[in-house]
């Protein structure tokens, strides 16, 4: 199927364009601002659909409005029309048509009807009303306030928000490459079709949002993360929010706790589901020599090899667990036994640690016991 995306070096177009690109027998047609109208009438005979991105959101000249959403998607229209064979046009329009009166809202609207004027035998439409998109490759100060603030906060720059308890509708861009890939592959659906509800949004209040975006650039140094990361709404703005922090904040130092024995550097931690530590153990040496009254601890083996040795409070039973990194081993530490972990080799035993509940320097669940 040949494809052609206007305005595909946009925000929409740049992650619709790599998701196409990783697709068997789809081949892209890419018309941007240094691309003709040559060059627009060349693709649309080629292409039997199009996904119609191309627009003016800011722009101090009001004819560029103009001539972007309106004039352009009519000229484009008028190509598609000369074709003796079908076309499907996807268009991306905004669900501020239905609050907003303004000359970018204007244009959009006009587009829309120029479009719904032409539906027939050769050109099918579905119009998207989308709302406030936010995603990677959204530019700040232009797309997306969650790009605004996003860039702004991982900067330790202010910002500023005049209301604060407005609720504001949000829609993440892997849920529009979604409605997109869904359009080609259902050709069931076209004809004419308005979209201005979308059942993956998301509504929440400005504060709410400078609250999130300021807490997560404020957990990559504590390390300490209450939101739930694994889905919903606070996965998308957590991994949105990554994409708007410099470079050099790729990289960032945490503490260890070192000595003779070896270390142990504290790598993630939840105060809802407790924290995954790194220890390392020096050849011939002992950690541990505690227990836990509730604490649980799961250690996984990277590397080298040792003991763990487990004694019964209660009737003094005694285990001794032996592991090598060659077999992948998971240890547990169970509440009420005494344990340590000894490394029998020449070279630092390396082992991943999760426990259930987080380090707590007021209120140690670690008790020493000298096994």
């Amino acid at each position: 199927m040949n494809i052609l995306i206007t305005g595909y070096n946009g925000f929409i177009g740049k992650n619709l364009s790599f998701f196409l690109e990783n697709k068997k027998n789809i081949k892209i047609f890419k018309f941007g601002k240094n691309n003709n109208l040559k060059d627009l009438e060349n693709y649309v005979k080629k292409c039997e659909l199009v996904f119609h991105l191309a627009g003016e959101n800011r722009n101090k000249i009001q004819n560029q409005f103009i001539n972007n959403n309106f004039k352009f998607t009519r000229d484009l229209v008028n190509l598609i029309k000369k074709k003796s064979k079908k076309t499907h046009l996807i268009f991306s329009s905004t669900k501020q048509i239905e609050s907003k009166k303004n000359i970018y809202t204007q244009t959009k609207l006009d587009a829309e009807n120029y479009l719904k004027k032409n539906v027939g035998k050769n050109l099918s439409v579905i119009i998207y009303r989308f709302t406030n998109i936010f995603g990677k490759w959204a530019k700040p100060n232009y797309n997306s306030v969650i790009a605004t603030f996003s860039h702004r906060i991982s900067r330790n720059k202010k910002i500023k928000v005049s209301k604060y308890n407005e609720r504001i509708e949000f829609l993440h861009i892997d849920e529009v490459i979604k409605l997109f890939y869904d359009d080609i592959k259902n050709k069931k659906k076209r004809n004419l079709l308005l979209v201005n509800k979308f059942d993956n949004s998301y509504k929440i209040k400005l504060f709410d949002l400078v609250k999130k975006l300021k807490y997560f650039h404020k957990y990559r140094q504590k390390l300490i993360n209450d939101a739930e990361l694994a889905h919903g709404f606070d996965k998308l703005l957590y991994s949105t929010f990554l994409t708007y922090i410099p470079v050099k904040q790729f990289k960032y130092n945490i503490s260890s706790i070192k000595d003779k024995r070896g270390s142990f550097f504290e790598f993630v931690k939840s105060r809802n589901n407790g924290q995954i530590s790194i220890l390392v153990v020096k050849p011939n040496q002992v950690r541990g020599n505690h227990y836990h009254m509730t604490k649980v601890e799961r250690f996984l083996i990277l590397s080298g090899q040792g003991y763990f040795v487990f004694k019964n409070l209660i009737n003094g039973e005694q285990k001794k667990i032996l592991f090598n990194s060659a077999k992948e081993t998971i240890v547990e530490t169970i509440p009420g036994w005494a344990h340590n972990i000894k490394n029998t080799g020449k070279k630092d035993l390396i082992a991943i640690l999760w426990a259930n509940e987080n380090y707590n320097k007021e209120k140690p669940d670690t008790i020493y016991y000298k096994l």
